[in-house]
This record gives structure tokens, C-alpha cells and sequence, in this order.
């Protein structure tokens, strides 16, 4: 792993990551039936509970990644970004510029695997503490 970046203030309504330079936004009807992500040019959506707070997580890799545990659920694809900096994107158009990752390369297709991680508490379940991580893997 290059670098990493756990962006620990949880977001609600968090409709998926955009690129810094983009004016587009991620578009969730682009999501397949079945499916909770999906990505274009300059985005990533993703299907996350409104009332859940989500925790973001991005690692930029030299190569392909391991694979992640068995219990997190798993989607994988490829996005092109215009800058290369990363942000995440919310229902309520909160800026979140705060939160922003650089992977270092701007004008290039990244490959990408994200993780949805279901937390829990010590003996607080996962439905109880009601937050999700998810880890965004990207790598040339």
C-alpha cells in the first residue's frame, strides 16, 4: 500500500465519491438491480442506507489488493478521473472538501474494489452502532 486515509466523521446520506474537478454527480439509477455500486466517469455510487452513518476509507495501492475478509460485501470496477483527487458526495450537498484523497495521478482509469464493512461495538451489533465502512481500493 502507497497510502491510506480514514476519513473518521461519519457522512449520512452519502450517495458515493466524485472526482474534485467533475461536475458531475454519481448517478444511482447507473446501480444494476441487486447491486449497491456502481461507477462512470469521474464518479463512484454507491447504495448506502440514508440514516446509517458511512465511514470512509481510501487506500491507493501499486498493484491489485489483497482480498478483503469474507463478511465484508465486495464490489469491483473500474473509473476514470479527471483529477485524481477524490472527494465524498452527500444527498445534501454538504461540502465535504475536507474529506479529500489525492491519488497522485490525474487523467487516468483506475481500477477499483470497494468494501462494505458492517461495524459493531464490543458487544454492540452491527444493527445497534448503525455505521458502515467502506474501504476504497484503487490501483493502476
Amino acid at each position: 500500500m502507497i497510502s491510506e486515509l480514514l476519513d473518521d466523521d461519519p457522512i449520512h446520506g452519502l450517495v458515493g465519491v466524485v472526482d474534485a474537478d467533475a461536475e458531475e454527480s454519481p448517478d444511482d439509477s447507473a446501480i444494476e438491480p441487486g447491486a449497491w455500486a456502481a461507477a462512470a466517469d469521474n464518479w463512484i455510487a454507491v447504495d448506502e442506507p440514508i440514516d446509517r452513518g458511512c465511514l470512509l476509507k481510501y487506500e491507493l495501492w501499486d498493484g491489485e489488493p489483497p482480498a478483503h475478509p469474507p463478511e465484508a460485501s465486495t464490489w469491483q470496477g473500474a473509473v476514470y478521473l479527471e483529477s485524481g483527487i477524490i472527494q465524498p458526495e452527500d444527498l445534501a450537498g454538504t461540502d465535504l472538501t475536507g474529506s479529500r484523497f489525492d491519488l497522485g495521478l490525474p487523467d487516468r482509469r483506475w481500477n477499483v474494489r470497494v468494501h462494505r464493512d458492517r461495524l459493531g461495538h464490543g458487544a454492540f451489533p452491527p444493527d445497534v452502532v448503525q455505521r458502515t465502512l467502506l474501504t476504497l481500493q484503487f490501483w493502476p
